[in-house]
């Protein structure tokens, strides 16, 4: 077959949009619906169909061409040599081989390997994860297809699998030439997991529940009281495998969250490092806590808590009515049965004095009325405004700014700052009269405090050897650091008479669980940023780097500080964004550059289904030295001012935004000749 194989998309039959069944049909004929319907039967007032039942939307799986690319495209790249090798799957260039159950599939481990093999690669990660391990990707063909078959028809069939993976047709792999490290065992991940609990002063939970007829297991962190979460997680299907996965950041996910209902205590404060992994019996805890799944209960859970194991069964609880609305114009309806612990485990230790907290004004319970915005530097109501008509509550389906919908005020903070091996804790509780310093006053005139040094979390980065913009909420994915206003101790008072340092915490803890605010004092794990080069020169695109240097901010605490950055692989001939978003660090944008990794390449394939998919060859890049000082050193220079470096197989090319404007400053072959040029 020549050329790209192109097949009319099989949704659509080429017409670009598609005839549904149209949602209102599952509720029936009616206003309020139940979440589980199957009525068949359209809503006569529905806001989509107008009753008909059918409606016509967009197909997404052609991007509304009515033709679909029928090839994946398989890349490994050499991460220390920038070397990539590709293969190119298309019908009748696949190697299908016998399933046990019958069929036919394809798998694609073996090809990854094979080019793993090419360039030297001996630790091969999955995708975009650089510490993933590689997993059993296949191509499942249809019960239809079978060797015997005349090749045109099983080319069709071949065809119609590849073009159901163009939502990624390019599927690159990430490998360097040492072996990858043993993944940790289970029990003494466990081990070190129950640790860090006693470190920061956590429950570690350890969860099976019944999922359709299976058993569902989870890990993760959560305040000591806090409710059962109506969802369950699931991990793995025993309790290994459950641990396999969980990392820390795993562990903590959605923290806040879950804890949301947790009590408020103080920390009986202290610091210090732990003794190392616990001693963990696997077995024997996945065999308690089964046996106490097996005796009938929904669920059952595992407690670490002050250094030993708690066990107790979940029971059915009350059960509470969701309200959801359908653009259909209908309200769904859902029963949620909660669930409980039949037993509680006795208070932790390490509780200190309950936090004094006070009910949220802006926010309405069991409603999605919000402070409206017309209150936003005005003491009274707008009567003309269109949201909530001079009330001053309008719905919203954002959380309450103010509380995060805890609906709790806090007086109080538990600030503990770990790098995973030793923690600090400290109580923000400020004293009536507290000092602080006005230092500016808003646009609209409101004032601007600096709290005493006690209040600013900058300094605790010292503790444990790393900069302020190291600072990050332990369970922030993105690495977005914390606010520049907590680190600085700066607080806007909104009116007369408040009390800064009050404001300040209130507005600190607010949405915390438990009024803990737990924060990790790490450097974020990456590459250098001379492997991401090498691997966008492997893969024949672009690094691109862009820096801006605010230190001429430093006096002022309404802007920014510090300098920020972005890493990103583009295609080599991407326009330049004249006003990016760039996360705190360097390091912070190599761990966003690569968590975003697939979305970035995805978006570097033609979007033209007669444009074949990249096929990086075994050139060999070019050698890149390490451009970070350089970087920098532009960014100091045009301080305040957007830098960007692109870098290709070609070379180096920089330009300048000033004023939204987007202005080339050098092209050389390498990043010091460009910076020579330039005589800085």
């Amino acid at each position: 077959m020549s050329g790209v194989p192109v097949i009319t998309c099989p949704d659509c039959a080429g017409l670009a949009f598609a005839v549904r069944q149209c949602q209102c049909t599952s509720g029936g004929n009616r206003l309020i619906v139940d979440w589980d319907d199957l009525a068949d039967e359209p809503y006569s007032d529905c806001q989509l169909c107008q009753g008909d039942g059918s409606v016509a939307v967009p197909c997404l799986s052609c991007a509304r061409r009515g033709r679909r690319r029928a090839e994946l495209v398989l890349t490994v790249v050499n991460l220390d040599t920038g070397l990539a090798a590709s293969r190119r799957l298309r019908p009748g260039g696949l190697r299908p081989e016998p399933e046990r159950g019958g069929g036919w599939w394809v798998p694609l481990a073996p090809i990854a390997r094979e080019l793993a093999d090419a360039v030297g690669v001996q630790g091969l990660r999955d995708h975009w994860l650089i510490d993933g391990a590689l997993q059993d990707p296949v191509l499942w063909l249809p019960r239809r297809w079978q060797p015997d078959l005349p090749a045109s028809q099983r080319y069709a069939l071949e065809a119609e699998v590849l073009a159901g993976q163009d939502h990624s047709p390019w599927q690159v792999y990430l490998g360097r030439s040492t072996a990858n490290p043993p993944p940790p065992e289970p029990a003494r991940r466990l081990g070190q997991l129950c640790a860090l609990a006693d470190l920061l002063h956590l429950d570690l939970v350890v969860e099976v529940r019944r999922y359709y007829g299976e058993a569902s297991w989870d890990v993760r962190y959560e305040l000591p009281g806090a409710a059962v979460p109506v969802e369950a997680r699931t991990r793995g299907a025993n309790l290994p495998a459950a641990v396999a996965v969980t990392t820390v950041a795993e562990a903590m996910y959605r923290l806040d969250e879950r804890g949301l209902s947790a009590p408020a205590y103080t920390v009986r404060l202290a610091s210090g490092a732990p003794t190392g992994p616990v001693a963990v019996d696997l077995d024997q805890v996945e065999r308690r806590v089964f046996a106490d799944l097996a005796s009938g209960a929904p669920g059952a859970q595992a407690v670490w808590r002050d250094s030993r194991w708690w066990h107790t069964r979940l029971r059915e609880g009350g059960s509470s009515e969701e309200l959801h609305e359908r653009n259909t114009g209908q309200v769904v309806r859902r029963e949620v049965t909660g669930l409980l612990r039949a037993w509680e485990p006795p208070d932790p230790a390490w509780w200190g004095e309950p936090v004094d907290w006070w009910e949220c004004p802006d926010c309405r319970p069991d409603s999605r009325l919000r402070r409206c915005l017309c209150l936003l530097g005005s003491p009274t109501a707008d009567p003309d405004c269109a949201r909530c008509g001079g009330a001053g509550m309008a719905p919203s389906a954002l959380a309450c700014n103010t509380c995060r919908d805890s609906r709790r005020i806090y007086s109080a903070l538990t600030v503990t700052v770990t790098d995973l091996s030793r923690a600090v804790h400290e109580l923000w509780r400020p004293a009536a009269g507290e000092p602080a310093t006005m230092v500016a006053t808003q646009p609209g005139g409101k004032p601007v405090y600096q709290l005493r040094r006690h209040y600013r979390a900058a300094r605790l980065a010292a503790t444990f050897g790393v900069r302020p913009q190291d600072l990050t909420p332990v369970d922030d994915v993105g690495c977005h650091g914390l606010d520049q206003d907590l680190l600085d101790g700066i607080v806007t008072v909104d009116g007369p008479g408040m009390d800064p340092a009050g404001c300040y915490v209130s507005r600190a803890a607010r949405g915390l669980p438990g009024a803990r605010l737990i924060v990790l004092a790490q450097v974020p794990e990456g590459p250098p940023l001379v492997d991401l080069i090498r691997l966008a020169l492997g893969l024949d695109l672009a690094l691109e780097v862009i820096v801006c240097d605010y230190r001429r901010n430093a006096a002022d605490p309404l802007r920014l500080h510090g300098d920020r950055w972005r890493v990103r692989v583009v295609h080599p001939d991407a326009p330049v964004e004249p006003d990016p978003a760039l996360p705190r660090s360097l390091e912070a944008a190599v761990a966003d550059c690569l968590e975003y990794l697939e979305n970035a390449l995805l978006a570097t394939v033609p979007r033209d289904p007669d444009q074949p998919v990249p096929v990086p060859g075994l050139a060999v890049p070019p050698v890149v030295a390490d451009p970070t000082a350089l970087l920098s050193r532009l960014g100091h220079h045009y301080a305040g001012q957007f830098v960007t470096a692109r870098f290709t197989r070609a070379g180096c090319q920089l330009w300048l935004t000033e004023r939204n404007a987007i202005h080339p400053l050098a092209r050389a072959a390498t990043m010091a000749d460009a910076v020579t040029a330039l005589r800085l």
